[in-house]
């Protein structure tokens, strides 16, 4: 029963966190280098700021609500003024190559459905820096996911062993993937009124956003949570008018209880920690290229070739190469951001 606890309040904790960071619940490109251009300080709660010890480069973590204007302002303030100032580094974005490659297809998603990513995308076009896709790519992420809810529900049902080892899954995921603390962003960069001013935007454009890319599957998904949602609206009105309902009723909760327990752990492994990985060492392979050498004559004579290892560029970007003076900037999801400063300041 202790452990049982212990789970049930890393899930409530974990549920909350993903309805206050949950993208669910026209680019106005300034094309003057020296217009002055001043992010919201309101908004500065979103953006998280170190310098990656190992290379000793500025890092500029950007959370964004997906498709929210609010953060795609705030995107376009950032890399205008870096830009402006002759800052700009890298900017990587949280997508892969054939998520994005799929969004270039579609001409509806590339002019209707503006985001953030597609803003940092064409202003690192526009300045001719390079733009890098970190994210792990989906078809990898997908089999996670089947392999981690698969997991999740052997443990789920081995009371003995698998409670245990589901619990230290949610426990030590969470920890990795959202740290807490005063050097990391807060509750106060969710409730920013901007942003919750315009999250009926993100509600509108993120699943439409699937739907457009894969008109088919999006369809079903919609048609399933239309049907789910009216079943719950008819066992609620059971539940309402049949007294002898009570049994149902604990057996209703239980079974949430533990679709719950299945998402908080991929939610917070496969979808979160294991990508804040992929993305925290994409972003440190970006810091190699703009490392400042204490020896100027090193630095003369350095090649100058990508430092990167593995780098995934978009298409029509330039790729990356040493320089210095430079900050590397990166356009991720407002809950990837703590677990990805956590990785790339603390990593041994």
């Amino acid at each position: 029963m202790v452990l049982l606890s212990k789970v049930i309040v890393s899930i409530a904790t974990v549920v909350s966190l993903w309805k206050s960071c949950s993208p669910f619940s026209t680019l106005a490109t300034r094309r003057h280098v020296g217009q002055n251009v001043q992010a919201s300080s309101a908004l500065q709660s979103q953006i998280l700021d170190f310098i990656e010890p190992t290379t000793g480069v500025p890092v500029k973590l950007i959370g964004a609500m997906h498709y929210n204007p609010t953060s795609i302002k705030l995107t376009e303030d950032v890399i205008n003024e870096l830009a402006a100032e002759g800052k700009l580094g890298s900017i990587i974005i949280e997508s892969c190559d054939i998520r994005w490659n799929a969004t270039l297809e579609n001409d509806v998603v590339k002019t209707a459905l503006q985001s953030e990513m597609r803003s940092a995308h064409d202003l690192g076009l526009l300045y001719r820096r390079p733009v890098v896709l970190g994210d792990q790519r989906i078809n990898v992420t997908v089999d996670k996911l089947k392999d981690g809810a698969k997991e999740s529900v052997i443990d789920l049902f081995s009371p003995v062993g698998g409670w245990e080892r589901l619990y230290r899954n949610i426990d030590n995921a969470r920890k990795e993937a959202l740290p807490f603390g005063k050097e990391y962003l807060g509750i106060n960069s969710i409730l920013d009124p901007k942003l919750l001013g315009a999250t009926p935007v993100s509600l509108v454009k993120y699943p439409l956003s699937y739907i457009v890319k894969s008109p088919v599957t999006g369809v079903v998904v919609t048609g399933l949570l239309v049907l789910l949602g009216a079943g719950e609206a008819s066992d609620a009105s059971t539940f309402l008018n049949t007294p002898e309902s009570t049994s149902d009723l604990l057996v209703s909760i239980f079974i949430s209880f533990l679709e719950t327990v299945v998402f908080a752990r991929i939610f917070l492994k496969e979808l979160l920690a294991e990508r804040n990985e992929v993305l925290a060492t994409n972003i440190l392979e970006q810091c190699k290229n703009y490392e400042t050498s204490d020896n100027r004559w090193a630095s003369f004579f350095q090649s100058k070739e990508d430092k990167s290892k593995d780098a995934v560029y978009a298409r029509e970007s330039v790729s990356g190469k040493p320089e210095e003076g430079k900050t590397v900037v990166a356009v991720l999801g407002l809950a990837h951001c703590n677990g990805i400063k956590r990785i790339m300041t603390e990593r041994d």
